[in-house]
């Protein structure tokens, strides 16, 4: 047998560039895929806050003291108490918080707002304490209202025992209930304004009475380390150890960091945050609560209901995915009564390469009573004086 040398030396060469251009694309895909960073915390969290969806995670739901995290829901029940405005004076007990401090004293009138302003700024656990004997009438009903608000919320592993975080038995949370809280907490307009301000001035007279602007220079350097940081806590420990809930906003979609008990709480947000960014992107289709249509009902006092979108109708997708994304909506042509407001009515379905991933409940905007005869005579009677009325006869 004679072998064809130059044929054989051709594919040769021709195997060894296939090879090599596979090599080459090969790296390509894998450098385009960013990998998920490795952080030194003992439990951590990335949140997209649009869609609440899970980014990164590493001992999620695992229980840490969260030391002054604490404070977002301090913050966020004061803001909602609508009472931002009100004078509070400033008890003994209050004023003798030991950690992190304003330096208030026993006696001193500031104003709600500006409690909470020191509270997430300056990490003030006498202005916690302040806030919450104002509020509740005690430090111990107002830690019952951010229990029960924490179990509202779903953040069901978050049990606290006072209002800013210091240690304490049972006073603990997790990477997930924190991102939860804050991603809550944030849709407050209020609450984003305050954790998103680098430095403020409280105006107040001191124990001379003299008046005096105290300069508040917030704790959370993030807020200089990084240009789409927008807020939102420290808190430090010795059992909690080092802890940020950070969170950032790049184009239309907003993320929330959790690190805890992690000594490069910094570097580790920024790390969690910048991946986020990278790695993923926000599809958007509707807002929670809007209008979608009207549909028929059957046999009902009314003959048709309004539906809308039950929450934000979106979904986290990899960048070169987007354009890949499809969305459907399924809904019935009529219902039979009765309906009930929030009934599920239908879906929003996202597709991702002709995949379905994701479902948005569409639900009743309003009731719609079952039709009975007697319903029915007066619904006849009302169109009888409709029309008569019509006719100017009334």
């Amino acid at each position: 047998m004679k072998l064809n040398l130059s044929l054989i030396l051709r594919r040769g060469i021709i195997c060894i560039l296939l090879a090599q251009l596979f090599c080459i694309f090969f790296t390509a895909s894998v450098q385009a895929a960013p990998k998920a960073p490795s952080v030194k915390a003992n439990g951590a969290i990335l949140l997209d806050a649009k869609t609440g969806e899970v980014l990164f995670g590493h001992n999620i739901h695992k229980r840490y003291a969260p030391a002054s995290t604490t404070k977002i829901m301090t913050a966020i029940l004061a803001i909602e108490s609508g009472r931002l405005d009100e004078k509070a004076t400033v008890s003994p007990k209050a004023a003798g918080t030991g950690g992190s401090s304003l330096h208030l004293f026993a006696g001193q009138t500031l104003t709600v707002r500006e409690l909470v302003t020191g509270l997430m700024m300056r990490s003030g656990n006498d202005a916690a304490v302040a806030i919450a004997e104002h509020l509740a009438g005690s430090e111990e009903a107002f830690i019952a209202q951010m229990n029960t608000k924490a179990q509202v919320l779903g953040a069901v592993n978050t049990h606290f025992r006072n209002p800013h975080g210091l240690t304490a038995a049972s006073h603990y949370s997790t990477a997930f209930d924190l991102a939860w809280i804050t991603r809550y907490a944030l849709a407050n307009p209020v609450f984003a304004a305050i954790v998103n301000t680098r430095e403020a001035s409280i105006d107040w007279f001191d124990r001379r009475g003299k008046e005096t602007d105290v300069n508040l220079r917030n704790t959370n350097k993030l807020l200089w380390m990084l240009e789409e940081a927008d807020g939102v806590k420290t808190g430090t420990t010795d059992e909690a150890g080092p802890c940020l809930v950070s969170s950032a906003t790049s184009g239309n979609q907003r993320l929330i960091a959790v690190v805890l008990h992690d000594h490069s709480r910094w570097y580790d947000s920024m790390l969690l945050l910048q991946y986020g960014f990278r790695s993923f992107d926000l599809y958007e289709y509707a807002d929670a609560g809007q209008y979608v249509g009207a549909i028929a009902v059957e046999r009902g006092s009314d003959e048709t209901v309004d539906v809308h979108i039950s929450q934000q109708a979106a979904i986290v997708v990899k960048p070169d995915d987007v354009d890949q994304v499809t969305v459907e909506l399924d809904l019935p042509e009529k219902i039979t009564a009765p309906v009930y407001e929030g009934q599920k009515i239908g879906e929003v379905i996202f597709y991702i390469h002709d995949r379905a991933v994701k479902t948005v409940d569409i639900v009743a905007s309003s009731n719609v009573a079952e039709r009975t005869i007697t319903t029915a005579f007066f619904s006849q009677l009302l169109g009888v004086w409709r029309i008569i009325a019509g006719w100017g006869l009334m």
